[in-house]
């Protein structure tokens, strides 16, 4: 899995469980997370070595996520919040870069008014 830039991620718009999981394990660890589990309910042991969580997060990240959650079955978002955040900023800089509203539609399967939308949000 190649990590996109979530660096320009406003984490205000994400939904609230997956602000809870950035805030405890990063918003790298969140995606890799999210790219591995999500939309399904993961259940989070008390020690690490009942996990197969240890494939997908670093010790550290794995750790915060058990101390916070041991015993519980977290409902993990969907990779679709990151997705869609980073498509919205590509569609916004090749906007900006001059690219037209149908080109983006074309581009991204979206609507003319989807484009507008999210050029508009910028």
């Amino acid at each position: 899995m190649e990590m996109p830039d979530l660096s320009h991620i406003d984490t205000h718009q994400l939904p609230e469980s997956l602000q809870s999981l950035i805030e405890c394990i990063g918003i790298e660890n969140a995606y890799k997370l999210t790219h591995a589990y999500g939309g399904r309910p993961k259940y989070i042991p008390k020690h690490r070595e009942r996990t197969r969580l240890v494939d997908v997060l670093p010790v550290d990240a794995l750790d915060s996520l058990i101390k916070r959650f041991s015993g519980m079955a977290l409902e993990i978002p969907k990779v679709d919040h990151f997705q869609r955040q980073i498509r919205n900023l590509q569609i916004q800089q090749e906007s900006a870069n001059g690219c037209s509203r149908s080109l983006l539609a074309d581009k991204y399967g979206l609507s003319l008014r989807q484009i507008g939308n999210i050029r508009r949000q910028h």
